[in-house]
């Protein structure tokens, strides 16, 4: 099981959403299993930008991990993400590998799981929606139970039902 975490705070951020699961949908090698409702949310770290729109999907690919991250770069750039070396700024698009099953990766561009699930409440809520046994192989807990115990306390909104198949 694979999980990619969608977000977006520039333009139309459903349509930038739908977006990157079109381009991931069309490639031969990503199959999309699972998708989670949409959220809003406040931005985490520099507040004065648009809320965000964010959601979580489950993928099937034969990709090898940094094969995968290559190829989500492209889309984020092809949906017109712009590069920036302060962190954490607005994004049209930003496609985090969350989890590939219980592979640990630690590098300097790619980290599996993604080092900051269980503080982030806008990547667990979605992610609840679609798997929330899954066992996130760093911290040895559901998605359940680090939703229920993380230190985010932020608010989210439901902005749509997307078709869960």
């Amino acid at each position: 099981m694979t999980f990619l975490g969608l977000g977006s705070n520039i333009g139309d951020k459903y349509a930038n959403l739908m977006f990157a699961l079109d381009e991931l949908s069309k490639h031969p090698h990503i199959w999309i299993r699972k998708k989670s409702f949409i959220y809003e949310s406040k931005p985490m770290y520099v507040h004065n930008q648009p809320n965000y729109y964010n959601m979580v999907i489950e993928i099937d690919t034969n990709f090898e991990p940094f094969e995968l991250l290559d190829y989500i770069k492209k889309i984020e750039i092809k949906s017109g993400r712009t590069a920036s070396k302060i962190k954490n700024m607005p994004r049209t698009l930003d496609i985090d590998i969350l989890a590939i099953d219980d592979l640990l990766i630690r590098s300097d561009v790619l980290n599996i799981p993604h080092i900051y699930i269980k503080d982030r409440r806008f990547v667990l809520k979605p992610w609840l929606d679609i798997a929330p046994d899954y066992i996130l192989s760093s911290e040895k807990k559901s998605i359940a139970y680090l939703l229920k115990h993380t230190s985010d306390t932020s608010k989210l909104n439901l902005i749509l039902e997307t078709d869960k198949n």
